[in-house]
């Protein structure tokens, strides 16, 4: 018996260093920047995607993709935070108030137990679409329901001492939890950038004038194409730029290129994205009154 309770704890002890390393190399600081690049990059490859351009294009560094993604990410993180603060004190409070009033604390363990089967429940169904339910809702439920359960069982326990298990199987057990919900947080992440991606995609086609006009001079004919686009010669044979093209959107100018739209593109479906190297063969001037395109019937 003392030898497997040495065993038994001296298991506990290598998981307890493995978890205080990790706790190390994993800060806090560095799971919300990471968070926020993730966060940023799932919503600017997915809106761009949709608008024609090639993530592979884009050339996007972490810290853009961070600060991309700041506007969006800000509240979920700052509802995650403020959850990872209280967390512990009511889980802490709970626990206390489980030694003094055992049968209501039964009846709330019961209920929670009852809330978190339902949430799994609700995240099974929709992961195998018998439930029809918003992508980012699935991963949320069955994260809700997990943390439910976990409290649950942490509260059980209180409520009958006798039925501890070991130290080296809590461990564990709360180790799988934690990196359960650190999954489904990421799966909830990426489902929501996703949707807000299409969502921004989808409002460009809605509202062209949203982004902002461009013209580009060019010291030689482009052919470039699309609705919307007007090519005028410039009279000047000495001019350094021959040629104007209107009727052009800026997406963005990334990875020494300029991105661009034609201003009528949502309403032709073989319109293209357009993709200019950033050379002293082109100037490109930019409107900041962002009107809606004056497009052929």
């Amino acid at each position: 018996m003392s030898t497997s309770a040495g065993d038994g704890g001296e298991a506990g002890q290598d998981f307890a260093r493995v978890w205080t390393i990790l706790a190390h190399v994993v800060t806090p600081t560095t799971f919300v920047a990471a968070i926020m690049m993730y966060f940023g990059a799932v919503r600017t490859n997915t809106m761009y995607s949709r608008l024609g351009v090639d993530q592979s294009l884009l050339g996007l560094s972490f810290q853009e993709y961070v600060v991309r993604s700041v506007s969006l990410a800000i509240e979920p993180l700052i509802l995650i935070l403020v959850l990872a603060f209280l967390a512990p004190s009511l889980h802490a409070w709970l626990l206390r108030a489980a030694s003094g009033h055992l049968t209501a604390m039964r009846r709330l363990v019961a209920a929670m137990a009852v809330l978190g089967l339902a949430g799994v429940a609700v995240g099974v169904a929709g992961m195998a679409d018998q439930v029809r339910l918003p992508r980012y809702a699935v991963p949320f439920s069955l994260g809700l329901g997990v943390l439910l359960l976990v409290s649950c069982a942490s509260l059980h326990q209180r409520c009958h001492p006798g039925r501890t298990g070991s130290p080296t199987h809590r461990l564990v057990r709360r180790t799988s939890c934690a990196a359960l919900l650190l999954v489904l947080l990421l799966w909830t992440v990426t489902e929501a950038a996703e949707q807000r991606g299409v969502n921004e995609a989808h409002a460009y086609r809605l509202y062209p004038g949203a982004m902002h006009s461009a013209v580009v001079y060019s010291a030689r004919r482009l052919q470039l194409e699309g609705s919307g686009i007007k090519e005028t010669p410039l009279p000047d044979p000495q001019a350094m730029y021959r040629y104007r093209y209107t009727g052009l959107r800026l997406l963005l100018q990334s990875n020494q290129r300029y991105f661009l739209l034609p201003a009528c593109w949502s309403a032709d479906p073989w319109a293209r994205a357009i993709a200019l190297p950033v050379s002293e063969g082109l100037r490109l001037e930019f409107s900041v009154l962002k009107l809606p395109p004056d497009c052929p019937a």
